[in-house]
């Protein structure tokens, strides 16, 4: 019986491939005509390669390079299965980075909206808020009118080293005391909100990974400045000292750019927030939520 030849045209309808994509791979020796007419140069293909197309078709869909494929082609049936199973895993790392992005860009967007739902500045309100998982660095020298840049950057490089995302807030905890002035208030530990589940291995002892965790919290939102800041703290704290519920002692301050645009002079927002303590809060009304993510809103 006489065999059957496609003629490249006939193929490309076939295979739902251009004739130039033919072509092309048989330049790079990836797919060749079973012979060429030498007369016409017209190309000519045996019905049995279009299999072979389509799992060329297929390597390319998973995103598998033409180089690859064309090594694929040349393996045999249980060293294509191993070439398979390395392509599932890198397909599950591809799969993982995008939920982590996805994730990312969420909680960007929510803390963003957080950040223009604040319902007043200058005054004390009342929020619930959920875990926020955080990345920190003790010290015990600044106070809110220094610089913390050495800190931010060492915690920038660690994030970064991990390949996960850096946030555009930061924060810094001190205790909760009768201060004289601003430069007597001095930090715990500078922190950074973090965007992924990432888990950093290998931490120096100053550096802990930790979350602030969730409640009822009292907050006073402000446009940082050295010499106003200590008087919106007192208001805080004179209000927490008012109030017959328990608050921890601890002052969670979070430093945020009041805006993004490079145009406009750079302002940044302070919100400092104190926590009620857990006994209390059950028998407390309910208030308006403001909530940033938890580590519990990534999918498994």
């Amino acid at each position: 019986m006489k065999e059957h030849y496609y003629t490249i045209g006939e193929v490309a309808k076939l295979s739902n491939l251009s004739v130039q994509t033919l072509r092309y791979y048989d330049q790079i020796d990836l797919f060749k005509p079973a012979y060429i007419d030498t007369y016409t140069n017209y190309r000519y293909y045996k019905g049995n390669q279009l299999f072979y197309l389509d799992i060329i078709k297929s390597l390319k869909y998973i995103g598998v390079s033409l180089d690859d494929i064309k090594k694929a082609l040349r393996l045999t049936s249980e060293e294509l299965l191993d070439f398979l199973a390395q392509q599932e895993l890198r397909i599950n790392e591809k799969i993982l980075r995008l939920n982590e992005a996805k994730n990312t860009l969420l909680k960007t967007k929510k803390q963003l909206q957080e950040q223009i739902d604040i319902p007043v500045f200058g005054e004390v309100y009342v929020q619930i808020e959920e875990a926020m998982p955080v990345l920190q660095v003790t010290t015990t020298e600044l106070t809110p009118t220094s610089s913390t840049s050495t800190y931010y950057a060492t915690l920038i490089k660690i994030i970064e080293k991990e390949g996960s995302v850096l946030n555009s807030r930061y924060g810094c905890t001190y205790p909760l005391e009768p201060y004289k002035d601003v430069n007597d208030i001095i930090y715990d530990a500078i922190f950074t909100p973090l965007l992924t589940e990432r888990t950093f291995s290998k931490l120096s002892p100053n550096i802990q990974q930790t979350i602030i965790p969730d409640g009822k919290y009292v907050c006073i939102a402000f446009i940082y400045d050295p010499d106003t800041y200590f008087s919106f703290y007192e208001k805080l704290r004179n209000h927490v000292l008012a109030q017959q519920e328990l608050f921890e002692s601890q002052v969670y301050e979070l430093y945020m750019p009041a805006t993004l645009t490079m145009e406009q002079e750079k302002k940044f927002i302070v919100e400092l927030k104190i926590r009620q303590k857990q006994e209390t809060q059950n028998s407390s009304e309910k208030v308006t939520v403001h909530s940033y993510n938890s580590l519990q809103e990534f999918p498994n």
